[in-house]
């Protein structure tokens, strides 16, 4: 037991030491505008649009995947021209070790981290009574329990720097639930709690935190429920949102400078 708590402890030291070494201090807002910002699930549709919204305005870039390489190359073509900034990085979110080198390795390359974006999500479709111990344990130890490494982990960072923006992409499921959604609904539930939790203990740091319900849009994730989920839930404008639109919205929450703690619903749903 000994062994494996040394084994578990030693990256997070390791990362807290170069935490204290590097050149962080206390940043103004001004200072982060155009900086660095951490994309988890950066190899994903809403990941994707997310960070290049951010390339656009002169952002530093790094796009986190876990097995799609090549479409976390997609990522970065899609965004890398003339001197952008962007990087990949790789992390299995189930496993803490994984999470804490890949942010020491965003440090060596950055030196700083500014704004993070939690877009890492799975969504298997099945009901309750079909819904199999390995689905719901799988779904929470993706959408809940990684997030919980990875702001654990961010923490060391933004409280040496007295500054740092959060944002978590959440569902509307996890505030009304949805047939078929029990295991994807629960671990959105469980992430706007984490969510609202972390921008308390974290404001006397100068952390905002909060999440947003970016809509329904057409990805491997949603493909298969879409055309349903639309028809069962009524936009009031008849229309779900852009992506554009959608990382517009993103792009101006993490501008602010005085919203914490906050869900930012971003389609004509009524919750």
């Amino acid at each position: 037991m000994q062994a494996g708590l040394t084994r578990t402890c030693f990256p997070l030291c390791h990362l807290q030491k170069m935490v204290n070494m590097s050149r962080l201090g206390k940043i103004s807002h001004s200072q982060v505008s155009h900086s660095n910002m951490l994309v988890w699930g950066g190899s994903g549709v809403l990941g994707r649009a997310i960070a290049r919204k951010f390339a656009e305005h002169g952002w530093s870039v790094g796009i986190h995947y876990h097995n799609n390489r090549l479409s976390a190359e997609k990522t970065r073509a899609t965004i890398q021209q003339g001197d952008k900034n962007v990087r990949l990085y790789q992390a299995n979110v189930h496993e803490p070790s994984q999470i804490t080198q890949l942010f020491q390795e965003f440090l060596q390359d950055y030196g700083t981290l500014h704004l993070l974006i939690w877009a890492v999500g799975i969504a298997p479709s099945k009901l309750l009574t079909k819904t199999t111990p390995e689905i719901w344990q799988n779904t929470l130890q993706t959408n809940l329990t990684g997030a919980f490494h990875v702001l654990k982990t961010a923490g060391l960072i933004f409280e040496r720097q007295r500054h740092g923006t959060v944002i978590l992409v959440g569902s509307l499921s996890g505030e009304q639930g949805m047939p078929g959604q029990a295991a994807y609904a629960a671990s959105k539930a469980g992430l706007m709690g984490l969510m609202q939790t972390t921008a308390q203990e974290w404001g006397n740091w100068n952390i905002q935190v909060n999440a947003i319900f970016p809509g329904w849009h057409s990805s491997p994730l949603s493909e298969p429920r879409i055309d349903s989920a639309i028809q069962r839930q009524p936009h009031l404008l008849h229309r779900t949102p852009s992506l554009d639109q959608m990382t517009a919205s993103v792009y101006h929450l993490a501008s602010t400078q005085d919203v914490s703690g906050q869900i930012w619903n971003l389609d004509s749903r009524i919750w």
